[in-house]
């Protein structure tokens, strides 16, 4: 394979379809967000932000009057949406004209560096722009995925031009959300963390890509001038983490106990603990990937 069909490959796959939990928040406002009522707005958004990075999630948009936050799971982002909402009311980050209005979806993104898109980005984002007085709101078929104890805390909305609405009713539940939402990760999937000198990464999604190279835009960024631009990328398939090579010189993979292997545009399923070398063995450079599949 040649270098532009592999990074025309490596490319594809990066941007290949994952599924997540997208969570869209605006602030509306019955007085126009002008000085000190869009200096009111913009608090109130940077307190959202807080408040979904504290229930694990990561915040990929910020504007003057909306936040945009992907999650784990559905029932992650349901836990959030009532912690962010609470945080809002309660902690005094809105004024009393203003509500939060929360929409999100679960489905199938792509992603490149730090941004998402697709259909379920703009769903969250009508979801959104559906829900009113701090309502959060969701799809019919997301709500369905929820675990039992969230669900629970979900009724049933008029349908909106032939689609399903769902309202988590979260006044009063907060902490028994949390508290489900807990309870029910507790008993899932096992977690992928990436360690790079000061950098920890770790993934639980299923099918969420994390990509490794020299470029910039990457979510593990190598300083290693034998690594390439886009050199591998680990993805969750079937319980277990996958490690995908698509770079010139191939990723060393050393797993807890056993030899070092090299591994040049294959797949290897990636086992315990471990350290990752791009571009040259391990014994040759500090540039280590420590991994652990907890």
């Amino acid at each position: 394979m040649g270098g532009p069909e592999r990074a025309l490959t490596a490319q594809i796959e990066a941007t290949s379809p994952r599924r997540t939990t997208v969570l869209y928040a605006r602030v509306d406002g019955r007085e126009r967000p002008r000085g000190p009522a869009l200096r009111r707005r913009v608090r109130c958004v940077a307190a959202l932000s807080q408040a979904a990075e504290l229930s694990g999630g990561r915040v990929l948009r910020k504007q003057a009057d909306a936040v945009m936050a992907v999650f784990a799971s559905p029932d992650v982002a349901t836990a959030a949406a009532a912690r962010m909402q609470a945080y809002a009311e309660a902690g005094g980050h809105k004024s009393s004209d203003m509500q939060v209005c929360i929409g999100y979806q679960t489905g199938a993104v792509t992603q490149e560096g730090g941004h998402v898109a697709g259909e379920t980005v703009e769903r969250a984002r009508e979801l959104s722009r559906q829900a009113h007085d701090g309502q959060i709101v969701t799809s019919a078929e997301t709500a369905s995925t929820l675990s039992a104890g969230l669900r629970a805390a979900v009724r049933t909305l008029s349908a909106v031009d032939g689609k399903q609405l769902r309202e988590v009713v979260w006044r009063d539940s907060v902490a028994r959300l949390i508290a489900a939402q807990k309870k029910a990760t507790s008993a899932r999937h096992p977690a992928l963390r990436l360690t790079y000198h000061e950098k920890v990464l770790v993934r639980r999604r299923e099918s969420e890509f994390v990509v490794m190279g020299r470029d910039p835009a990457l979510d593990v960024v190598i300083d290693e001038p034998t690594a390439s631009r886009r050199h591998c990328h680990i993805v969750r398939r079937d319980g277990k983490f996958v490690l995908r090579d698509h770079s010139t010189n191939g990723t060393y993979v050393t797993i807890a106990g056993e030899g070092e292997v090299h591994l040049h545009v294959d797949s290897l399923v990636l086992r315990k603990t471990g350290w990752l070398a791009l571009g040259m063995s391990g014994d040759l450079t500090e540039q280590l990937v420590r991994f652990a599949c907890e």
